[in-house]
Parts: structure tokens; sequence; C-alpha cells
């Protein structure tokens, strides 16, 4: 026979004493990262054509406080299209303390053929076994852009100037090399083909300006009718690069994602460091746009996200370039 005792007990009291990070020697650059550290930035690919993408990823892997400190920022010259990065943490807690990685991934799109360089980043943390600051650097990272448009020269070409001689109230007057002449005598205007040009012009104007201003006025009745065809049109512009991709399924989902937030950045007013999709949403809803709209909105960007990596058909392509024709022009129609 067994018996159930109900025991307490309670553990002896520990006290926790918190050092101050020492001052001297500390890095510019430093966020708080605190323990063993080691960095890598690393491309998935160097040598790419215009329009194509290639993710670059800044990764901190050790032991230590990872969530305590920031990642070093990607500088990414201004020719090419960055998106914002994809924050990755993975993490285990041991006896030994919180090990793991966190990285942020940046997707980069080139418009332009060239060699554009990626400068080296920089992290910095203090490691509590020496007692020292640590500070570790990657190597810059060269793009190479073999197949697109040239990149607009923005330097001024050399140019050859005439001076041009004119007439002047000088001793000597330029020399007139060619002569012309002019007949003194001139054709009566009266019942000239000129004359009745201009009688039977207000005739014949009359009616064109009837039509034309009856054409006018419907056209500007049809407000809603108006608004749609303008949304179309503009939907189609964006998306028009898209278009020809179609037969090409990565540069078909690259050219309809970057189509989507050029529309969206044009239309919002934002920067590409601000084009994620809470903030888009946030901005969309602010501005009276529907939910149903901002909902179909995410799940088109969420299948370009997913169509670059995964099997997709003709078909499947054309009913998303459908879908994104249509909610670009309901978002076009809804703004306030």
């Amino acid at each position: 026979q067994t018996k159930r005792i109900n025991a307490q007990y309670t553990s002896t009291r520990r006290l926790v004493k918190v050092k101050a990070l020492p001052l001297e020697g500390k890095p510019v650059d430093f966020t708080g990262a605190v323990g063993e550290y080691k960095m890598a930035v690393t491309t998935s690919k160097n040598t790419l054509k215009a329009s194509e993408s290639t993710q670059i990823e800044v990764k901190i892997s050790g032991k230590g406080n990872l969530k305590l400190f920031e990642i070093p920022k990607l500088v990414v010259p201004a020719d090419l299209e960055v998106y914002t990065p994809e924050r990755k943490l993975k993490s285990r807690t041991t006896l030994s303390g919180l090990k793991g990685s966190i990285a942020d991934n940046y997707s980069i799109v080139p418009e332009y053929k060239g060699k554009y360089i990626i400068p080296s980043v920089s992290f910095s943390f203090f490691n509590p076994k020496d007692k020292q600051y640590h500070s570790l650097t990657s190597e810059e990272i060269i793009i190479e852009v073999t197949e697109g448009k040239n990149l607009p020269s923005t330097t001024n070409d050399t140019t050859t100037t005439k001076k041009i001689v004119t007439s002047s109230g000088g001793d000597f007057r330029f020399i007139k090399t060619k002569t012309q002449f002019s007949t003194t005598k001139s054709a009566d205007f009266y019942k000239s083909k000129r004359y009745y040009l201009l009688v039977l012009l207000p005739l014949f104007s009359i009616p064109v300006g009837i039509l034309i201003g009856r054409k006018r006025k419907k056209t500007l009745a049809d407000v809603s009718g108006n608004k749609i065809r303008k949304a179309d049109k503009l939907a189609k512009k964006y998306l028009s690069e898209a278009k020809k991709q179609i037969n090409n399924k990565e540069a078909f989902y690259i050219a309809l994602e970057k189509a989507l937030h050029n529309f969206l950045k044009a239309k919002l007013h934002i920067e590409t460091s601000d084009s994620s999709q809470d903030k888009i949403a946030d901005l969309l809803s602010s501005r009276q746009v529907q939910e149903a709209t901002i909902n179909k909105l995410k799940i088109v960007l969420d299948d370009c996200n997913l169509g670059r990596y995964a099997p997709a058909t003709h078909l499947e392509m054309q009913n998303i370039y459908q879908k994104a024709s249509s909610v670009l022009s309901s978002i076009n129609s809804e703004l306030k």
C-alpha cells in the first residue's frame, strides 16, 4: 500500500552579478553581440542576366545572445533593385547557452548589364572568455550582368559647336552669300484659292465641332467607365514586361513581381525598403482599398514567390497574369 505525502521544497537563493561591457576598445559598429560568432556573406550566383535574380545571405552563427543584436546591413548600388531581406533564425538552448544562427536573405534584380561591386560588411562582438572585442569583415562581392540594356550614360559627350556670324551695326556687315528675289506683282486675294478656303472652312468646322463635343460630353458622363478603362490601361503598362516573358517561367515571375512592386511604389509613394506585405496592406487599407482586394494582392505576391521555384504550366502562368492585371485594376480604381 502506497501513501501520498504533499511536500514543499525551496531552492537556495542564487545571486547573479551583471558586469557592464568595457568601453575601452569598443568598435563603432558594435550593436550588443556577446558570445563567440562567425560571419559568412554568400551569393547564389555572381554572373546573371538583366531581370534575373540572385540571393545574397548575410549570416551570423555561433553561441551567445542571438536575438539581442543587429545583423550588418548590405549596401547595394542604386542601379540594382533590392527587396526587403527575409530574416531566418535557427536556435537551440543548451547547457552552455543559446546556439544557432541568424541570417538576412536579400533578393537582388539588376536592370542593366555591367559589373556591380557590393562593398564588404563588418560585424563586431564581445567574447566573455578572453574579455575582448572582435571584429569580422567580409569580402566584397562582384555581380556581373552579361546580358541586358546598357546603363544610361551620365557623362556629356564632347560636341563641336559652330560660331554663328550675324549682322551688326558696326563698320562692316555680314556678306550674304545668296540673293533672294521677290516678284513685284502679287495675285489678288479676292476669289483666290486661299479666299475660298477661308470662307468654307468655318462651314465645315461647325458640324465637326458638334460631333466632337457630343462625343466628349458622352465620354465625360461615363465617369465609372473612364476610371475602369484608365485602371486597365495602367495595369497593362506595368505588366507589359511580364507578358513578354510568358514563355520563360523564371523571368516571367521575376518580371511580374517587379511590376507589382513598381506599381505599388508609384501609387503609395514608398521606397523598396518599405515594400513589405504588412506595410503595403496597412497603406492600402488606409487609402480605403477593400479588404478582399488586399487579400487577392497577397495571394498573387505569394504565387510569384512560389512560382519561381515550383513547376508551373503555361496555363497557370496565364492565370496568375490575369489575376495580377485584375488586382492592379481594382487597386487603382479603389484608391482614395
